[in-house]
């Protein structure tokens, strides 16, 4: 028979099955493994005896603490560039769509930036590095900072790119860069790894279309060694000092940063598991299963025979169903050889409460925080578990506010020095140069000698102390101090509060000095609305403000009982403090052409050169006074212009011929050096007047000091 056959054949493919199941073959070495340890389980289970019970371990999985992770297709291997892709696309996706992943990301991008202001003992230059850097005509780091910090807390890595401008020896532009188009490859003779990125999709279209042609010209003019790297494959080095790095060191020995978020990762695909989990049971609520069971037995019609449907009644009874089910209205007319009940959706929705608030608690902790800390503590709790996660979130926070005071420090060195802002101590009122020594190597002969240069100065990035404890009970704690006699300075009482000490004082000192000026005026007016109504006048005011007559000039040897001569004022020189007002001398001195000075003007001044009484100090003072537009964003081109006279003799620019379009690849050894070894050259080159401060001779360094 033929049903016979195939069952027949059925066993037979199944019998084979088997046999190949216990051979191993067709399998992989995990289900293998599992299989073995099924086998040893069952022959323990079997040694054991009949009458004592027995542990059967049906579902053993290998002793490999990453049979998991693949498994379940997690990405773990941080060394592989397509894992290390489709993870940070993920943690993207998690942090656009994650309510918790989302705030606290955001709270670590923007809580450690509170507070970021720059300090340096020479105001000039705490105000041209604040309009450089902080303001939103500069480079605007109150907000780029915020998006390096959400790629940093995200991905695990933020690859910040800056635009010099040779001219005006400053930062153009600074961009982040997508770390899935940047390559790091470490060097064995370098400190510093070398950068590749790839070029924007901008100008690669621009290089392959070469429209507009306008834009393409100019591109090959300053740039021709652009055209090498134009393919979607290739990669160009970048200077480590336009590109930088910064990532979340979660594996010393990786070359690429990990994402803090890779801590939670199973905790994440567990809540995706508990949403499918809700999403399926929401919908078998609201759209349930419904069987229909349409005829009757015989015992149901007390009869011999049974009523079975035909497809007519399944369908007449179908086309019922869904109408009732389509109308306002439902009814359904019908005998009793009908019975319908819902299979699936009589269940009632699980309280998963509990797996949501362990899954966000294991969230919550992977950036050191906890619901205690965010929300309060409830009956039964305690704060005890929280001083560690506030000194955890503390140091993660102060570790990152050092990580970018480091890219600001490398950002402004290179400013200061093609701005030449070199650091300087004072003696006897003058400035003088502070120098500094480093260890230079021959490239050539690779002798390494000490040279002397001079130090660069560069104001402070200082942000809010990263502090979690009630700041109302620490600054009690300072005030107590202060009262015990502690020398606690103002600064200090003033942590973490937004107010400057410095513009503080000096409004203070301007208040004060308004406040006497009013009170002086106040009295005059008194003194003059009592003298006009002539009513008595008090004496202080008659002290102060009445007019006295000037004695006449006494013969200078003349000299008081005590032996002291009265000095008259406005006509005779008190110390070191000039006259105020001309003495005889000078009201008896005829111009040369002429003219008469009349009392209380100003004489004109004697030039040097004629004989004057100026001392010669003055012009060697005069020489070395700051200079107003040293620091002025219209004089930044001349300020630099040494540095790129430096530049341009120490290290040329290396011209490149543009790549052809058509026809066989140029020949490698005819392209220059600095290609051929895979040098940054040209736009990602980096600042040619980098390192060459030394060069500077001593007599421009006091010339040129700021």
């Amino acid at each position: 028979m033929p049903d016979q056959d195939r069952a027949e054949a059925a066993l037979a493919r199944m019998s084979k099955m088997f046999r190949r199941a216990s051979r191993g073959e067709g399998e992989s070495a995990e289900a293998r493994e599992m299989r073995a340890n099924r086998r040893v389980s069952r022959k323990i289970a079997s040694e054991g005896g009949r009458s004592h019970p027995s542990v059967n371990f049906a579902t053993g999985r290998p002793r490999d603490p990453l049979f998991y992770w693949r498994q379940n297709n997690m990405p773990f291997q941080f060394d592989d560039p397509a894992q290390m892709q489709k993870m940070r696309a993920y943690c993207r996706l998690v942090y656009a769509s994650h309510p918790v992943v989302g705030s606290c990301v955001d709270i670590y991008s923007k809580y450690p930036l509170l507070g970021m202001k720059m300090s340096c003992k020479d105001e000039r230059l705490t105000e041209f590095y604040t309009q450089h850097f902080l303001d939103e005509e500069g480079l605007n780091y109150n907000k780029f900072l915020v998006d390096v910090g959400r790629e940093y807390w995200t991905v695990g890595e933020a690859w910040p790119l800056g635009t010099f401008n040779e001219s005006l020896g400053v930062w153009d532009d600074e961009e982040l860069l997508n770390p899935d188009d940047v390559e790091v490859q470490p060097s064995p003779f370098m400190r510093d790894p070398r950068f590749l990125i790839r070029l924007p999709n901008e100008m690669r279209e621009l290089i392959r279309t070469r429209q507009p042609a306008w834009e393409y010209a100019k591109l090959m003019d300053a740039y021709p060694e652009l055209t090498y790297y134009a393919d979607d494959n290739s990669l160009m080095p970048v200077s480590n000092i336009l590109l930088r790095q910064l990532k979340f060191d979660a594996d010393t020995f990786n070359r690429r940063g990990v994402p803090l978020l890779y801590r939670a990762m199973r905790s994440l695909m567990q809540e995706e598991m508990l949403n499918a989990a809700v999403d399926s049971i929401a919908d078998r609520l609201y759209t349930p299963l419904i069987l229909a069971k349409l005829g009757a037995s015989a015992s149901d019609l007390g009869t011999q025979v049974p009523w079975i449907p035909t497809q007519d009644d399944l369908a007449d009874f179908e086309s019922a169903v869904d109408t009732a089910l389509a109308g306002d209205f439902r009814i359904i007319m019908t005998h009793f050889g009908v019975d319908m009940e819902a299979v699936l959706g009589k269940e009632d929705m699980p309280d998963l409460s509990g797996e949501f608030e362990r899954i966000e608690g294991r969230i919550l902790q992977t950036f050191g925080l906890s619901k205690t800390m965010l929300a309060g503590a409830s009956s039964g709790e305690t704060y005890a578990a929280d001083a560690l996660n506030r000194d955890l979130v503390t140091q993660m926070l102060t570790n990152y506010q050092q990580l970018l005071h480091r890219h600001y420090r490398q950002r402004a060195l290179v400013v200061a020095e093609a701005q030449e802002h070199f650091d300087y101590e004072e003696r006897g009122g003058k400035r003088y140069v502070k120098m500094e020594e480093v260890l230079e190597v021959d490239e050539e002969t690779g002798e390494e000698r000490i040279v002397e240069q001079p130090k660069l100065l560069i104001p402070e990035l200082q942000f809010r102390t990263m502090s979690l404890q009630d700041e109302a009970a620490q600054t009690q704690f300072f005030e107590a101090l202060r009262e015990a006699g502690v020398p606690v300075s103002m600064r200090t009482r003033l942590h973490n509060v937004n107010i400057d000490f410095d513009d503080e004082v000096e409004k203070a000192r301007d208040e004060a000095v308004e406040l006497a000026i009013a009170e002086q005026e106040t009295r005059k007016a008194t003194y003059i609305a009592l003298r006009d109504k002539g009513l008595p006048i008090p004496m202080d005011l008659r002290a102060d403000f009445e007019p006295r007559a000037i004695p006449e000039a006494q013969d200078p040897m003349q000299m008081q009982a005590d032996g002291l001569r009265v000095p008259l004022l406005g006509l005779d020189p008190t110390g070191t403090q000039p006259t105020l007002a001309p003495t005889m001398q000078d009201l008896s001195t005829i111009p040369a052409d002429g003219g008469v000075v009349e009392p209380g003007s100003v004489p004109e001044p004697v030039d040097a050169d004629q004989g004057g009484s100026r001392p010669p100090e003055s012009d060697e003072q005069r020489e070395s006074m700051p200079k107003a537009s040293a620091l002025a964003t219209t004089d930044l081109w001349l300020n630099a212009q040494r540095m790129r006279h430096l530049a341009n003799v120490h290290r040329p620019r290396v011209k490149v011929d543009p790549k052809p379009s058509t026809g066989d690849e140029p020949d490698t050894s005819q392209l220059p050096e600095a290609l051929q070894r895979r040098e940054p050259i040209g736009l990602y080159g980096g600042p040619r007047h980098v390192g060459l401060r030394r060069h500077i001779t001593t007599d421009e360094k006091d010339e040129f000091l700021i």
